[in-house]
């Protein structure tokens, strides 16, 4: 790695912090942002196509969702703003930073194409058991949808839909690009993962504190088993 890539790291590296620091602002976003733009220069260069991605296709199932029902349930915004039809502008771009940590922490595991997408759509889903209970607590958005078998209180289908979501800006992205990220930026991934879920675990307010301390442990363990059988490859 040369030292301009190194630079970048730590640079990468700092913000994320800097933005976990600041989880429950507006400011969270700024830092990603400027991480995205730092990494996009060396340590992957297709990360404006990622970026472009996960925001439209994030953008247009919020839309669908949000009329249809489909494929999450039915649900509204309320305490979420500004909207752009019907869609908190915030929700596209939280799409891509997920999905951003998402796929670097499937791909410093996995090199084969169809398990890094499926496992990087399963990481989405474990940080949706923290990110739904926190948002829907502070009425983000409100659930009509209700069914038996539930996460406390989110209906099964949001986290299906979550998959079929995340599985398509994936699959989109790694037909749409050769997917080249820097093995030293893939390092980083599940450190940022765990760093995401431990965040949400400490910021999340009590009434909630119970689904993502068992999010957050569902999360060390996935991650442990997968280091454990890197190592013993």
């Amino acid at each position: 790695m040369t030292q301009s890539a190194k630079r970048d790291l730590y640079a990468i590296s700092a913000l994320i912090l800097l933005a976990n620091l600041f989880k429950r602002s507006p400011i969270y976003n700024l830092f990603y942002l400027l991480a995205m733009i730092i990494l996009s220069r060396r340590l992957w260069r297709s990360f404006p196509r990622f970026l472009a991605i996960s925001v439209l296709v994030g953008f247009l199932a919020e839309v669908i969702g949000t009329r249809m029902c489909t494929p999450f349930g039915c649900y509204y915004y309320e305490n979420l703003k500004p909207l752009l039809f019907d869609v908190a502008l915030f929700v596209p771009l939280a799409w891509a930073i997920f999905g951003f940590v998402s796929y670097l922490t499937a791909g410093y595991f996995f090199k084969r194409r169809r398990a890094r997408i499926a496992f990087a759509s399963l990481l989405m889903v474990i940080l949706d058991l923290s990110i739904d209970p926190i948002m829907t607590s502070w009425r983000a958005w409100v659930w009509e949808t209700t069914t038996k078998i539930n996460w406390f209180g989110i209906p099964w289908t949001n986290y299906m839909g979550w998959f079929i979501v995340s599985l398509t800006f994936f699959y989109l992205y790694e037909r749409l690009s050769k997917g080249e990220v820097g093995e030293d930026l893939l390092k980083l991934g599940p450190l940022v993962y765990l760093l995401e879920m431990f965040t949400f675990m400490i910021y999340a307010p009590t009434s909630v504190k119970t689904p993502t301390t068992i999010a957050f442990l569902v999360s060390v363990v996935v991650l442990l088993l997968l280091y454990l059988w890197r190592w013993m490859k």
